[in-house]
């Protein structure tokens, strides 16, 4: 299986511990993030989170899955660099 970096952008509610438990997510499988970036949007409520993850793509399907059922996660989407 080969390995790709995938950035995945995610759109969550802008509240304590979200982005500790979307980092414990992905770090519990054992990878390694390469990258994360995290802002707020226009809605003060909301806040992006950009991260890349060296990973195959089952394994990136597996954590999309896994944080679309997070309750504070509105939005998922990834692609392959």
């Amino acid at each position: 299986m080969n390995e790709h970096i995938h950035r995945l952008n995610c759109y969550v509610e802008n509240k304590p511990g979200v982005l500790a438990r979307i980092v414990g997510l992905i770090s519990g499988r054992g990878y390694n993030i390469q990258t994360l970036n995290v802002g707020p949007t226009e809605d003060g409520t909301v806040s992006r989170m950009r991260i890349d993850v060296l990973a195959t793509d089952k394994v990136i399907e597996q954590v999309i899955l896994q944080l679309r059922n997070q309750v504070n996660v509105i939005e998922v989407t990834s692609r392959r660099m």
